[in-house]
């Protein structure tokens, strides 16, 4: 039920709701701010409550989380794959990716998730106050292999961007130029990103196929190596 206040409450009582309801920066606020703040808050709070209730109603009907297999609980993950969403339930979806080894990924797709899906994750985390199922420092750990890799990779598209800025390669500048910047990054991606390396290395493999010099073979041939000798 959605109680309403109005000005034949006193002041000193409509503080006293403001602190029972946990409504903060009302100090400064005369009596008719006071109700208008905390009607404000009561209905956001009820509507919210009512969206919720039928959101997840809606959801355990037709859903179960993914990685829990029991009835979704709010607050729950939305992740959204091929114009489609996903729910899983937070704590159970916190744990998965506290117990993954390498990064964060999708447990249904098995994709990455985006730097922004994780900030919003971590948002939640915080806004909900689920710390004991929250490793901070595993967490940290996987952003910071997470920012390597893209920092390998992004030298690896620029290696791209040498090799189609050219329109012949010539000897001199797959061996001289771009086999030695390829041999020192792919050495780190593959010591500590080396799960990732395969579909790395065959995007690298379609993208150089595109260019119209026929030498490019001995750049694809170079990455095949790489795959068959590794065991990718």
């Amino acid at each position: 039920m959605l109680i309403l206040y109005n000005s034949l409450f006193k002041k000193k009582n409509l503080i006293n709701v403001m602190k029972i309801n946990k409504i903060k920066y009302y100090s400064k606020l005369n009596k008719n701010e006071l109700i208008n703040l905390i009607n404000t808050t009561k209905s956001i709070i009820f509507i919210q409550t009512f969206i919720r209730k039928k959101l997840s109603k809606e959801l355990n009907d037709e859903f179960i989380c993914p990685i829990s297999y029991s009835d979704l609980k709010y607050p729950f993950v939305s992740i959204k794959n091929n114009n489609k969403f996903r729910y899983y339930s937070l704590e159970a979806f916190v744990e998965y990716l506290n117990k993954s080894t390498n990064d964060f990924i999708d447990p249904f797709t098995r994709e990455l998730l985006s730097d922004t899906s994780i900030y919003q994750i971590e948002r939640l985390v915080k806004h909900y106050k689920i710390k004991k199922s929250f490793n901070k420092k595993s967490w940290k750990k996987k952003i910071n292999s997470r920012a390597e890799f893209l920092t390998i990779t992004n030298c690896l598209n620029e290696i791209l961007n040498q090799i189609f800025y050219v329109s012949t390669l010539n000897f001199n500048f797959i061996y001289n130029n771009i086999l030695p910047q390829f041999i020192y990054y792919f050495h780190f991606l593959l010591q500590r990103h080396k799960s990732n390396c395969f579909s790395v290395i065959n995007n690298y493999i379609n993208c150089i196929n595109h260019h119209s010099c026929q030498n490019k073979i001995y750049l694809i041939d170079y990455l095949k190596l790489i795959i068959s000798i590794n065991n990718l």
